[in-house]
């Protein structure tokens, strides 16, 4: 199979920025009226400083977006899904086929708006409860539905190759004989 690569919509990085104007304007909307309407000159000083400081983080985080935007790749190969990503820090997440145990889809509001949405991959080995935290999230892709059928064809096509190993394996007597020998003999250890 030839590798996938995917890359997230362009409307991603429209929800990112719609998300942020809204932090923005709700933390406006906390501090410009407290900067206003507070008497003394210390309380106005000390809300003007943290107006500074979040205006500041703010456009950071404006900066960082579209950084972060080019640095987001997904890749279904034929053995495994594989995301990379990163500005500062570079994440490189591989799930071998043979781990995935479940392949979900989610839209949010803003992402059904733009017509994207994610696909969770999640691996028996993930943290938390089950379908709590994916292993890899592939965010901001049109075509969910159908790269999430690919990827399920990828676990599907793994999984019956294993199956034919395994049984080709076993069609040796002598192994059946070998098995059955080695479970009579924890039974006995059990029995004692």
């Amino acid at each position: 199979m030839k590798p996938l690569i995917v890359k997230p919509e362009k409307e991603h990085k429209a929800v990112m920025f719609v998300v942020w104007s809204i932090v923005l304007f709700i933390g406006l909307a906390f501090c410009i009226p407290f900067l206003l309407f507070v008497p003394d000159f210390v309380g106005k000083l000390i809300f003007g400083i943290i107006l500074t400081i979040f205006l500041l983080i703010m456009a950071l985080i404006a900066l960082w977006i579209p950084a972060f935007f080019k640095t987001l790749e997904y890749c279904i190969e034929s053995e495994a899904v594989k995301l990379n990503r990163g500005v500062f820090w570079k994440k490189r997440i591989t799930v071998p086929f043979n781990k995935i145990t479940n392949v979900d889809v989610s839209q949010g509001p803003l992402q059904r708006m733009f017509g994207l949405g994610t696909i969770h991959v999640q691996t028996a080995g993930a943290g938390g409860a089950q379908g709590a935290q994916a292993e890899l999230r592939m965010t901001g892709v049109k075509d969910f539905d159908g790269l999430k059928d690919v990827i399920m064809g990828g676990v599907r096509g793994f999984s019956s190759l294993q199956f034919e190993k395994t049984t080709a394996d076993t069609s040796d007597p002598d192994i059946l004989i070998n098995i059955l020998e080695e479970l009579r003999a924890i039974r006995r250890v059990l029995d004692k």
